[in-house]
C-alpha cells in the first residue's frame, strides 16, 4: 500500500508548496483532533508577519529550507533558525518572524489548540502586513 493510500482515520500529506518571489503563502497539510500541520513559504523581500499571539494555541515551527528570524515584543530577536531547527511558542506569547536569507523560507507549522479556551484565535499587536504575493510559476519546494 502506498503512503498516499492510508486508510481512515490516518492522513498522509506531502510538503511540496510553490515558491514565491514576493510575499508569503500558507498551505494546510493535515489535521487530527486538536493538531494542525501546515507549511508556509516566505519570500526574502517582505513576506514577514506582524507582532501577534495565539491564545489557547501552542505551536512549533521547523525550518525546512532557508533561514528564519523570530522576534518578540520590542522587536527583540528570539532565535535565528537554520534548516532543521525548531522553535516552540507557548500559547499567548507575542511573536513575529521573517526570512533571514536571500532564499525562500520554507517552514513547517504545527499547532495544538486547547479546546477549553474560547474566543479570539489571534491577537494582533501591530497592524497585519498585507503585501501581494507572487508565486514563481513551476517552482516548488523539493525537500
Amino acid at each position: 500500500m502506498a503512503a498516499t493510500q492510508a486508510p481512515a482515520p490516518f492522513q498522509v500529506a506531502k510538503v511540496r508548496p510553490p515558491l514565491v518571489a514576493r510575499g508569503k503563502i500558507s498551505n494546510q497539510l493535515a489535521r487530527a483532533g486538536m493538531l494542525n500541520i501546515g507549511v508556509q513559504v516566505i519570500a526574502p523581500d517582505g513576506g514577514e508577519t506582524n507582532l501577534h499571539a495565539h491564545p489557547g494555541v501552542d505551536s512549533a515551527w521547523m525550518v525546512l529550507a532557508g533561514k528564519a528570524v523570530f522576534y518578540t515584543t520590542g522587536d527583540a530577536v528570539v532565535a535565528e533558525l537554520d534548516r532543521n531547527d525548531v522553535i516552540t511558542i507557548p500559547a499567548g506569547t507575542p511573536y513575529w518572524f521573517k526570512a533571514g536569507s536571500d532564499e525562500n523560507l520554507v517552514i513547517l507549522h504545527m499547532t495544538v489548540r486547547n479546546p477549553d479556551i474560547k474566543g479570539t484565535p489571534r491577537i494582533d499587536y501591530a497592524p497585519p502586513i498585507e503585501k501581494p504575493r507572487e508565486i514563481i510559476p513551476g517552482a516548488f519546494f523539493e525537500g
